[in-house]
């Protein structure tokens, strides 16, 4: 058998085998325990920390010292600190993740950004929305999913300024602490949407809204894999079941580092059912759609896009926007997830020096 010929059949077991999902780690599994590699001098065969190359003289010379997954990762410890690593290991392993409603937020929270969604939905269609009554875009036009009112669906854009509960799930820990651990710090807010989805025409077992990714690929249509350059996120607002039109998503798809084929990976499409209140989580390489709504009431949400910060954000944010007053309340990390210091756009007098450096700080901001 030629070399060629074994190569060609090595990438279709590979593909085949993630599409049958069978995940394959790209980074170290959360929450295991890392060995650090050892050596002994002659002298006082102590054991050295190969990451800082200093002696350990309080490590047990009997073996390898245990290196916890902090010292590798500094976006890991808030994953430790909230219990999430569970969720972030399936995140990981299958491209996506269900944070249950008791780790997300209280039910009050819940309500309070519910009750924001619909009165914007409210105010920009002149037709009043109730989770238990299907939806109308009224006068709210935009064209992404063509006729909304035919398919039964339409997007509320740009929500981070119509209420302050917005602002606070941005700031929300388990949230913040998964997206700044996928991002590895170098995220910034690119958007904040509601999906507005009520019941639909029955067109069967498929999918109301085609697989894709939210990365940016190349022209021939490939993803990096080697690092995140976008994520996404769903809070659930109401429940999520199959025949409620929940999300769909091809479970390893993430490491295929391309977007699917016209067709391609329907029939290893998985329904992502979550009760309201939930948190859903993936990468943005993970192939995902839709199902229809075949149930009456609303199917609501609140999205949340992340990118590089190499990457033009979909929603206008930045110091131009972002006013002071919201600053003022809110967290360095907001500050700097919304872009408020980034030093690019600079003219004749070069980057601002006081700007520079928060752009490539690492560590995690608490406050």
């Amino acid at each position: 058998m030629s070399i060629t010929l074994t190569v060609v059949l090595f990438r279709v077991w590979r593909t085949a085998g993630i599409l049958a999902d069978q995940p394959r780690c790209r980074r170290p599994r959360t929450g295991t325990t890392i060995r650090s590699m050892t050596f002994r001098t002659d002298e006082d065969r102590t054991v050295a920390n190969p990451a800082t190359n200093v002696p350990d003289t309080k490590a047990d010379t009997r073996g390898a010292p245990t290196l916890e997954p902090t010292a590798l990762d500094a976006y890991y410890g808030p994953i430790e600190e909230l219990g999430l690593a569970q969720y972030v290991n399936r995140l990981d392993n299958f491209g996506y993740t269900v944070v249950p409603p008791e780790v997300v937020a209280p039910p009050e929270f819940l309500e309070r950004i519910t009750n924001a969604v619909l009165r914007v939905a409210t105010e920009r269609t002149g037709v009043e929305h109730r989770l238990g009554a299907n939806g109308d875009p009224g006068k709210y036009t935009n064209t992404i999913f063509g006729d909304s009112k035919a398919n039964a669906q339409y997007l509320l854009f740009y929500l981070l300024f119509e209420d302050e509960v917005f602002e606070e799930w941005f700031e929300n820990p388990v949230f913040a602490a998964i997206m700044d651990y996928i991002m590895c710090g170098a995220g910034r807010f690119s958007n904040i949407d509601s999906f507005v989805k009520w019941k639909t025409q029955d067109v069967g077992d498929t999918l109301s809204l085609g697989l894709h990714t939210d990365g940016p690929a190349s022209p021939e249509g490939v993803l990096p894999f080697s690092h995140d350059m976008v994520c996404n996120a769903a809070l659930c607002l109401t429940d999520y079941t199959k025949a409620d039109g929940c999300i769909a998503m091809v479970p390893g798809s993430h490491r295929l580092g391309r977007n699917p084929g016209p067709g391609e990976g329907v029939d290893k499409a998985v329904p992502v059912e979550a009760p309201r209140g939930s948190l859903i989580v993936w990468h943005g390489n993970t192939w995902h759609g839709a199902y229809p709504k075949l149930t009456d009431g609303l199917r609501l949400n609140v999205t949340t896009l992340h990118c590089n910060y190499a990457l033009k954000t979909q929603h206008k944010y930045g110091r131009d926007v972002i006013p002071d007053a919201m600053l003022a309340r809110r967290s360095k990390r907001f500050r700097r997830m919304m872009g408020v210091d980034d030093p690019m756009g600079w003219t004749t007098n070069g980057p601002d020096p006081a700007l520079w450096p928060t752009r490539h700080k690492r560590t995690h901001e608490t406050n």
